[in-house]
């Protein structure tokens, strides 16, 4: 896209399709009904009619334009619009302040405006810095969430510390997915879409009364597509995947004061997938003059001909397999009673997820590593108990207990192949020295969490209010690590003079065993909120507030003479916000801004330590982020719609003296970055989409969308090195359909990255291969989509 199309972007206001300003935990439901069929069309009459957004935020209807924090609400009509997006990852783009950096299911880090969990990489000691639930529960394992969407009803994005209000505590903010409810009344409702790539997808809904008090919901999906990257070695197309899932959701509803919701839910994804691309091949000179053996020097050490390190020619010669399964799913048993006014509300929930991997190690075609897995068994349950007052009072509160328990037991794999020891030391140094050697290491970390939250809004006037809110956490981690060596290298005895005196302190240093230890540690934390919320006008409305939020102290479960601190201290949010939102014109124009202040104390970071090769967590000391979001709206007439939205953030270590230091630096034992920019923040991001419907006949309306949305530049590595620096692209989609204005049956064609940019995702400097190693943005895909409700 061109630098003009780009400002173009920016300019039309800088959170797309009704992003405005909310407060706390919401569940956004239009005043409207909007049918999932409908598409932007029906989005666009309820805006034109000056429809109010309803929000639960605090567990009562509100206008989501009067309370005080910031959220994008997208309606399941809104998703479908864009065309072509079926997962979170994707939708990610049209919420400017939330990034989403990974390449497959288990390595996925979400953060928001700037804050969450870094650097493209997961660890199984580290909690979320951005709570993501679906129906009330909270997910701790992002794969769970970010794949294909079933049955969603709408999603919501919050902005800033939660927990005074809510289940799991989180410092960057949270990602709600709510699903469609049964219907007493008998309905079935679906899609089917195929595009480019083999792409394939059916959605199917059936639901009904099963009697007076009694709703079954039953939900279904099967969506798949072809390899985009081709395996030279293999001679066959990878990135390929299928996803399965199914749900089942009953609803007994026995009164007006009572409703009892349970849901059984099961997914799996699979495919050659999550693998890295060859990015760029690193220098042999480093700042200090110092020369260091590089890839192709390596590469001829082993008698290996690299393919071109091209990513964007989508090729790869990984001769290992990357076959992957990831199964997950649950129970979850909501229930609401009135009583006196009151509602009492306990969701319990119980779910597992489990990663079977395959991972080649070395990521190309020399025979270094074969497997480099993690395995991973996640359990997990929770329960929420709640109480919300009336609605209407003077002052209006919740309250509430939470209980929530996770363990997953890890099995981390390495092995050695015939090339690894003239890798390592060079040409003369004989296979056998490292072939066949294996090591496994047992990690089982667990959380033990309970809090009790409570948060009231004090009316003072019809025009003015203030909420306060508290919450106590306390957190119990512990862990245990064991490793093992296996394997069937060659005896010493064998091996040449010049290395047996050596081999067995080499095996030991590549492949460790022992050093088996168990750890815990207990902590207890006081979060808050202050907020004010003033009444300009009946449609302006400012706020203001003040949030002290804690992410939990993280566990490394790797061998103590790495020199690695077991515990990692506790992050400290202190975030600042004023808002302002408007409605003008009859309220066919929504304008809302939101200036944002915040200071964490203790930043948790995925660091990698490469003399000791061994992937930690640790405390990158101060983070300031600050910045403003802008969300605009404007309805012209009954069929035209434009939305934008925009975040420039200004994300920075204040203190950071300890990084691990850049590839060109890599001499030195650690580098002082304080000062520079926080790694996976884009310092200017915007999206805009134009909506626009006109009847052919009596009968039949034609919809249109264009949408453009822009990220700026930002460095992959947690130490910013210049090789993992993502440059900034801009991304163009549109759609086009009909439907009969009764919306039984819509028909449209879609096409996503319409110019076919090439971007990466996500960038790691490996310098034990001489290569960065990237994930890459998909190419143009189109295709086309049949939606039914009947």
């Amino acid at each position: 896209m061109s630098v003009i199309s780009r400002r173009a972007a920016l300019a039309a206001g800088l959170v797309v399709f009704g992003s405005v300003t909310s407060h706390a935990y919401a569940a956004a439901e239009p005043a409207l009904s909007i049918p999932a069929d409908g598409g932007a069309a029906e989005e666009a009459k309820s805006a034109s009619a000056g429809q109010d957004i309803v929000v639960t935020a605090r567990y009562k209807n509100e206008t989501l334009q009067t309370v005080p924090i910031a959220i994008t609400a997208l309606s399941a009509a809104q998703i479908a619009a864009i065309g072509g997006q079926t997962s979170l990852k994707n939708l990610a783009a049209f919420t400017p302040s939330v990034s989403i950096q990974g390449f497959s299911g288990r390595n996925q880090t979400i953060t928001i405006r700037g804050l969450g969990t870094n650097s493209g990489g997961t660890n199984d000691g580290l909690d979320q810095g951005v709570g993501l639930y679906i129906d009330g529960v909270y997910r701790p394992r992002t794969g769970t969430v970010l794949n294909d969407l079933l049955d969603v009803e709408s999603v919501q994005v919050l902005r800033g510390p939660q927990g005074t209000l809510f289940g799991k505590n989180t410092v960057a903010g949270a990602i709600d997915v709510r699903t469609r409810l049964p219907s007493f009344t008998p309905e079935v409702q679906g899609d089917l879409t195929y595009g480019n790539y083999n792409y394939r997808r059916g959605q199917v809904s059936a639901s009904g009364g099963l009697t007076d008090t009694l709703a079954l919901r039953l939900s279904g999906l099967y969506a798949a597509r072809d390899g985009i990257v081709y395996n030279t070695l293999q001679r066959k197309h990878w990135d390929n995947y299928k996803n399965v899932a199914v749900k089942a959701d009953l609803l007994w509803q026995p009164s007006d004061a009572i409703k009892v919701r349970l849901i059984g839910d099961y997914a799996r994804q699979t495919g050659n997938m999550g693998f890295y691309l060859l990015g760029q091949v690193l220098p042999t000179r480093l700042a200090n003059g110092a020369i260091v053996k590089g890839f192709y020097q390596h590469a001829a050490d082993v008698g290996y001909s690299p393919i071109e390190v091209d990513p964007y020619n989508r090729r790869t010669d990984i001769n290992g397999s990357q076959a992957i399964k990831m199964p997950s799913g649950g129970l979850t048993a909501r229930v609401d009673a009135t009583i006196g006014g009151h509602t009492l509300t306990s969701i319990t929930a119980a779910r597992f997820w489990k990663w079977i991997p395959n991972w080649d190690g070395d990521q190309f075609g020399a025979d270094i590593l074969g497997q480099g897995t993690v395995a991973t068994n996640q359990r997990q349950f929770s329960q929420e108990l709640r109480l919300t007052s009336p609605s209407g009072g003077a002052i209006e509160y919740t309250g509430g207990l939470y209980f929530f328990w996770q363990k997953a037991k890890l099995k981390q794999e390495v092995s050695f192949k015939k090339d690894a020891a003239k890798w390592y030391f060079g040409p003369a140094a004989p296979d056998a020295l490292l072939d066949g050697l294996d090591s496994f290491s047992f990690l089982d970390p667990a959380t033990h969490s309970y809090a009790a939250y409570g948060q009231a809004t004090w009316h003072i006037t019809p025009t003015t209010s203030v909420t306060g809110g508290l919450r106590y956490t306390y957190e119990k981690k512990t862990g245990s690590y064991n490793a093992v060596q296996v394997g069937t290298p060659a005896p010493i005895s064998g091996l040449p003079l010049a290395y047996q005196a050596s081999a067995a302190a080499i095996r030991a240093a590549y492949a460790p065993s022992g050093g088996a230890y168990d750890a815990e540690r207990s902590k207890g934390t006081v979060s808050w909120l202050l907020s004010a919320n003033q009444d300009l006008g009946e449609d302006v409305h400012a706020y203001v507030s003040y949030s002290r939020g804690y992410k939990s102290a993280g566990i490394n479960l790797v061998r103590r003479n790495a020199g690695i601190n077991i515990f990692v201290e506790p992050e400290q949010v202190d975030a600042y916000e004023a808002g302002l939102k408007t409605q003008l014109f009859d309220r066919k124009v929504q304008f809302n801004t939101a200036l944002f202040w915040t200071i964490d104390k203790n930043y948790q970071a995925n660091l990698y330590d490469v003399l000791n090769r061994v992937a930690y967590i640790g405390n990158a000391g101060k983070v300031r982020s600050r910045g403003v979001e802008v969300d605009a709206r404007a309805s012209i007439g009954r069929r035209l719609t434009i939305s934008a939205s925009g975040a420039f953030t200004d994300a920075k270590y204040l203190r950071y003296n300890n990084s691990i230091c850049p590839f060109l630096l890599s001499y030195q034992s650690s580098c002082d970055i304080s000062g520079q920019r926080l790694s996976g923040t884009s310092k200017w991001a915007g999206a805009v989409q134009v909506l626009y419907e006109a009847p052919v006949s009596d009968t039949l309306t034609v919809y249109t969308s264009a949408d453009a949305s822009y990220r700026s530049s930002f460095f992959s590595a947690v130490n910013n090195d210049p090789f993992t620096r993502i440059k900034g692209y801009a991304l163009v989609g549109a759609s086009l359909g009909i439907r009969p204005d009764d919306g039984p049956w819509d028909v449209s064609i879609w096409g996503r990255n319409l110019f076919d940019k090439n971007y990466l995702t996500t960038a790691t400097v490996n310098a034990t291969w001489g290569l960065t190693q990237v994930g890459v943005g998909e190419p143009r895909t189109y295709g086309a989509t049949l939606r039914f409700r009947f």
